[in-house]
């Protein structure tokens, strides 16, 4: 980490996730007049954006410390593997579980409602038209697709690793 400002809780702005730390200051600067306009606000937002992977590495390292007790006089490619793998599987697991929750919105039990005037194959129809079919729905495409992005990047992070620590 190149800073400390990371550290600590975060909190969600509305969507925008970010150290409590440096809404404090946001919140400060307001009261204190030095952020006195919209555009002064703006350009706050703006920087902590322009730093948002530098303060969530601050946060992720205080958190990998922490909880596996290492540092960075300690810390192996094996260590890291085992980390990388880790995410790995819980971001893919996550991945996997709003997959199958996404798939209950095209169920039998969603479909009621749908066709009422026909046949089974006319409800399956008109629910199509209406919501599309389970494999072109864009979220599931997205949800697939940052399963494939997620499992390919933690391979290539692994590899990479694997090949540092055989030399």
């Amino acid at each position: 980490p190149d800073g400390v400002k990371g550290n600590g809780e975060w909190s969600d702005l509305a969507g925008l996730i970010a150290p409590r730390g440096q809404v404090k200051k946001l919140i400060d600067e307001v009261e204190a007049d030095k952020i006195a306009d919209i555009y002064q606000m703006n350009a706050f937002f703006e920087k902590l954006h322009e730093n948002y992977y530098s303060l969530e590495w601050t946060w992720a390292w205080s958190k990998i410390q922490s909880f596996y007790g290492l540092s960075i006089d300690t810390i192996t490619i094996k260590d890291i593997v085992g980390i990388i793998k880790k995410w790995q599987n819980a971001v893919v697991a996550l991945d996997k579980m709003i997959y199958d929750d996404a798939k209950k919105e095209f169920s039998l039990s969603s479909s009621t409602g749908f066709g009422v005037d026909g046949n089974d194959h006319d409800r399956e129809v008109d629910f199509e038209q209406v919501r599309g079919a389970f494999e072109n729905n864009e979220f599931v495409k997205t949800v697939l697709n940052h399963i494939e992005k997620k499992t390919a990047l933690g391979q290539s992070m692994i590899t990479r690793l694997t090949l540092i620590g055989n030399k």
